[in-house]
Parts: structure tokens; sequence; C-alpha cells
């Protein structure tokens, strides 16, 4: 999947350079392009959208799968 998102992350910065992010919200995702992992077809996958997509996940702070937090 080829896809945009915007974001804003808080990241915990380590003095050694190391940093993770520990709150992100999607401001905006756009999926531009669905291709088959076995095939490589992009003109016979059907997007279809989980019944739970638009439901918050609880206790994670990263990005979900589907880029959704």
């Amino acid at each position: 999947m080829t896809r945009t998102v915007r974001s804003q992350d808080f990241v915990h910065q380590e003095l050694s350079g190391a940093g993770q992010v520990e709150e992100r919200t999607v401001l905006s995702e756009t999926v531009e392009r669905v291709r088959c992992r076995w095939c490589g077809a992009t003109d016979s996958v059907e997007i279809v959208p989980r019944p739970d997509a638009d439901s918050p996940v609880s206790g994670s702070s990263s990005e979900s799968p589907t880029g959704r937090s």
C-alpha cells in the first residue's frame, strides 16, 4: 500500500539521539495505491473498510496497521 499520512507526533528524545513516538494523532490519510503482495496486481484489489475503523484504539500510542490511532 502506498499512502500519505499527515500526523502530529509527540516524540520522546533521548540524549543519545534515539527517539520514540509517544503519541500520534492522524490528521489526514490518503490511500494512493493498493498492490497485491503475491501477484502484484493493482487493478483487481478491492478496498473494504473495517467495521471498527472509526473506533478509537484504547491503550495504543503507536500507529495501527490501518494508520488510525
